[in-house]
């Protein structure tokens, strides 16, 4: 074989590795998990529409039976659905800004339709109401393919541990 061929054969090799890694469940579910860890971060310098697609981005990943419970500090509560996207909205237009920085992520792949996402979560908060506080929240996630095949939400549980004010 010439050495242009091996080239190919070896970078087609690589290609599909990576892609096969890329589109793995774990992969997918992982990214999946970082969306909505990213859909909590919002920049002090955050405009109206910016703080919009953040809902959108959010309630995409739903699933149409997704049922929420959150203990956090001064937000205890359980949600459907729709209170769901709801809260995610008056949450995303009414703090100053939020940090959300996760840590731990780990994933297990239940089978070929479901998941479970964990991860740690540093998250800061500053409003017109309060003053900025941390909080550590232990994130977990249960995710399910729908009929199309798109991972969504099916569970979410936010619980925290006030770190401090600052």
């Amino acid at each position: 074989m010439s050495k242009f061929t091996v080239t190919v054969l070896f970078a087609l090799a690589i290609i599909t590795a990576f892609l096969v890694w890329w589109f793995s469940p774990s992969q997918v579910v992982k990214r999946q998990t970082n969306t909505v860890i990213n859909c909590l971060d919002i920049p002090e310098t955050a405009t109206k529409t910016y703080r919009a697609l953040k809902t959108t981005s959010f309630s995409n990943l739903l699933a149409n039976r997704v049922t929420c419970h959150v203990d956090i500090a001064n937000y205890q509560k359980d949600l459907t659905h729709d209170q769901l996207i709801e809260s995610h909205q008056l949450y995303a237009y009414h703090v100053d800004w939020a940090s959300a920085k996760a840590s731990n992520i780990r994933v297990s792949i239940i089978d070929d339709q479901h998941a479970t996402t964990q991860a740690d979560l540093n998250f800061t908060i500053s409003s017109k109401k309060m003053a900025a506080s941390s909080e550590i929240i232990a994130l977990n996630l249960s995710w399910q393919k729908n009929d199309a095949g798109k991972w969504q939400l099916t569970k979410i549980e936010m619980m925290g541990d006030i770190v401090g004010s600052m």
